[in-house]
């Protein structure tokens, strides 16, 4: 495959060859477009047609961005970095790369942020209870293909205003940094900080990895319910990538899918749900 552009290159991106920033970012292929329904369709269909791993699509903004469960994800242009990029799924624990995923996508905002990330089970992160980017995994094809990463990071406030639904729950990486954060230096880090934590995929939530998982959690330790009413605190992650929960009743339960909710004393919630039909479980 060969570096490519789709239409108007996003702003951030203008004045070098795609192939160039290809070369800076350290991916085999990668693909800009201006505007496109969504980073993860497109790159899934490339993935099909036999892209390596590694290739990587970023776009100015998505008109059909979407979340766990479908949900909708706000994008629109110049405000963020919209991007997916391939992995090889194979010997991995599906329910383990999208929290290595999150650990990666913390470290590479730490690296412009003064304050900490958060990460929320399975794969927000978080500035505070305001949430500064997401992560969605799905696997390309029958999965052979590899696992399709799609990552949303809020970078600024969007000229046309941010939703009156949304505004309270959203947190702008510049706007914690105090300046200026370009796509393309955050995007150098972040492919980097994946090649680091996230490839190969890795089998189970041990080591180091589960160390920087678990200094980042915001939600061991504090009561949480689950769709279906059950109520509970939350003790961790497992080896699997399964939310360990003590419920009400005394019994512990993992919880595999799903939505979770954080119950907090100022009434604020922050959910945490994915689809089991086509999202590896655990990503946003």
């Amino acid at each position: 495959m060969t570096s490519i552009r789709r239409g108007e290159v996003p702003s951030a991106w203008r004045g070098r060859e795609v192939e160039a920033w290809a070369g800076e970012l350290g991916v085999p292929a990668l693909e800009l477009a201006g505007v496109i329904p969504s980073t993860n369709d497109r790159l899934r269909n490339l993935a099909d047609g036999g892209a390596p791993p590694l290739t990587t699509v970023i776009a100015g903004a998505q008109t059909r961005g979407r979340g766990r469960s479908g949900r909708g994800w706000h994008s629109p242009p110049d405000s963020g970095l919209w991007m997916s990029i391939l992995l090889a799924g194979e010997g991995g624990a599906a329910n383990v790369l999208p929290l290595a995923v999150g650990v990666a996508a913390a470290r590479a905002l730490e690296r412009f942020s003064p304050l900490p990330v958060s990460l929320k089970w399975p794969n927000d992160l978080l500035f505070g209870d305001q949430k500064v980017a997401g992560i969605l995994c799905e696997a390309a094809g029958d999965g052979r293909d590899g696992i399709v990463v799609g990552i949303g990071v809020n970078l600024r406030r969007p000229l046309s205003g941010v939703p009156d639904e949304l505004a309270p729950n959203i947190a702008f990486l510049e706007e914690v940094a105090g300046g200026a954060v370009r796509e393309p230096s955050l995007a150098r880090v972040l492919v980097g900080e994946i090649g680091h934590w996230a490839r190969p995929a890795p089998r189970s939530l041990a080591g180091r990895l589960r160390a920087e998982w678990e200094a980042r959690d915001c939600l061991t330790g504090r009561p949480v319910h689950l769709e279906n009413g059950i109520r509970g605190i939350a003790r961790g992650v497992s080896k699997d990538g399964s939310l360990e929960l003590v419920a009400s009743d005394g019994r512990a339960l993992r919880v595999r899918s799903g939505s979770v909710r954080l119950d907090l004393e100022d009434g604020s919630l922050a959910l945490h749900a994915f689809n089991r039909d086509r999202t590896i479980k655990g990503g946003e």
